[in-house]
């Protein structure tokens, strides 16, 4: 006969894929007409942009940009500085067993080191690595087996289960239009040589079934000045970006992990008799909102009768949970050397983190690696534009609260705020700000029972007595099992005030009257 269970039905999330791929994109770029030849390259920038995820049954088809930025010394006479631009599509495939239109996708993107060839004065071959690091996911709905209907003389052992599991993943397209104004101080725009956009700040405010997704993103211009001296300048602000999701039944103490994707970005001086004073953003942000739930909830992970045979079937699931979601902002300190202090102007300093070792250590990550910076300065006696380019290493330790030895960290470090001062005709001091980003997910796999059926006894041979002497690993409720009786029982017998029992402790296993079922039928 079957023992009919009481279920309780569970999300769950499956992991399916953790792949990696790096594309290389390559291809020229050439001068415009209109543009003077090169003489010689200044400096080389590309941003990655991800326009289109599209998961199909089997495979997931990504396709996305890279914007290269090339700043160039003119062959005119005056040696103006001048600027490239030209963007290079590209196309790649995950083929993924499992993967469904309903699947949740995470995509990282990390952009690699620019290689640029100057082929003659009006063309020239980039080509540059691109890495993606792309998770698959399925969500799926579990049934767990939490008691049973008709619980006489059955023992059941229950285990609390509580997880961080993930409920669903929500993107929201977010259309940033700014026109920013120059400081009164700046001169006006007479060509933008580069622009930038990055995200920092993330943060969320959950209320009424709705995420309000916000950050900051910061902006920054190089350009020549529109004046006699067509001097290079550099201009940053910070406008807020805001956006909001909707997510049916959200509540407060749910757990949200945003990733702001900029899929667009363009720059343009506004024009006000005849100069600009001030530019035009424009930007399309693709904000992913991935809710986790903390699920509490008991199940059966163990059953037996003393008077009868069970047979139990199993269900394994598969659970992906987030054990650690944590940012933590950190502030390093760097010297650099640039000789000739005295006689540059330093225009801008960008730096890009490589996280090479990182050992996971109790309540702690300790950090290696390198930061490769990139110095531009505008050299006021040779009346140049030039740019230094240098590797410098690091170490930190950042505390992550829950994180435990032997746990497999997801770390990643993004600067937010270069800050610098000269200490002498040779070296400046760097104070760097960054955000660390410490992410855990275990995949762990649940046991519950599916169907108990029940089997009546044909003999059961008890002695009078048991005397047993506890073996390491045994637990009080495993010998009550073996020897058909219960854990209350043994207590009882043993004087025992709870099921706490030690190797070599002496037990005597009470006998209970145990019969068949023809025995009892006479």
């Amino acid at each position: 006969m079957n023992i009919e269970t009481i279920n309780e039905t569970i999300n769950s999330t499956k992991l399916i894929s953790n792949d990696k791929k790096i594309k290389v994109v390559e291809g020229d770029m050439s001068v415009p007409d209109i543009k003077p030849d090169i003489l010689s390259l200044v400096d080389v920038d590309n941003e990655v942009y991800i326009t289109k995820e599209e998961v199909e049954n089997g495979k997931v088809n990504i396709e996305g940009m890279m914007d290269v930025s090339i700043i160039y010394m003119s062959e005119e006479e005056n040696g103006t500085f001048r600027n490239l631009n030209n963007v290079f599509n590209f196309y790649e495939t995950f083929n993924v067993d499992g993967v469904t239109e309903d699947s949740i996708v995470d995509l990282k993107v990390f952009k690699g080191a620019t290689e640029c060839k100057v082929i003659n004065g009006r063309k020239i071959n980039i080509k540059s690595p691109i890495t993606l690091n792309l998770k698959t996911m399925n969500n799926a709905e579990c049934s767990v087996a939490k008691d049973i209907v008709d619980d006489r003389n059955v023992e059941l052992k229950k285990d609390k289960v509580s997880m961080n599991m993930l409920c669903n993943c929500k993107c929201q397209d977010i259309n940033l239009k700014e026109n920013i104004s120059l400081d009164e101080d700046c001169p006006p725009i007479g060509e933008i040589l580069r622009a930038n956009m990055k995200i920092v700040n993330e943060d969320f405010k959950i209320s009424y079934n709705k995420i309000l997704a916000k950050a900051d993103a910061m902006i920054k211009i190089i350009y020549v000045a529109d004046n006699e001296n067509q001097t290079p300048q550099c201009f940053e602000s910070t406008v807020p970006v805001m956006g909001f999701i909707e997510f049916e039944g959200i509540q407060e103490n749910m757990d949200v992990k945003l990733n702001f994707n900029i899929e667009s970005f363009m720059v343009h001086p506004i024009y006000q008799d005849l100069k600009s004073v001030s530019f035009a953003v424009e930007s399309d942000i693709m904000v992913k909102a991935c809710v986790y739930q903390k699920e509490e909830f008991e199940m059966i992970s163990d059953i037996y009768r003393p008077d009868m045979d069970l047979h139990c079937t199993f269900e394994d699931i598969q659970v992906l949970q987030n054990v650690i979601h944590q940012n933590e902002n950190i502030e390093m300190m760097q010297g650099l050397l640039i000789p000739d202090l005295q006689n540059i102007r330093i225009l801008n300093i960008d730096a890009t983190p490589n996280i090479i070792t990182k050992n996971i250590l109790d309540g702690k990550v300790a950090l290696e690696g390198n930061i490769a910076f990139d110095v531009l300065f505008c050299n006021e006696v040779k009346r140049t534009l030039e740019n230094k380019k240098m590797e410098l290493p690091f170490q930190q330790v950042v505390k992550v609260e829950g994180l435990q030895s032997g746990m497999d960290a997801d770390v990643n470090m993004n600067i937010v705020g270069i800050d610098y001062q000269k200490i002498d005709d040779s070296q400046i001091q760097i104070k760097i700000s960054a955000n660390v980003n410490v992410c855990v997910e275990k995949e762990e796999t649940i046991r519950g029972i599916k169907g108990i059926e029940a089997e009546e006894l044909s003999h059961v041979n008890m002695p009078s007595i048991v005397i047993y002497y506890v073996k390491p690993g045994d637990t009080l409720w495993n010998i009550a099992k073996k020897f058909r009786t219960t854990s209350g029982d043994i207590m009882e017998q043993n004087g025992l005030d709870s099921d706490h029992i030690l190797p070599g402790q002496q037990l005597i296993i009470p006998r209970r009257m145990v019969r068949a079922k023809v025995e009892l039928m006479s």
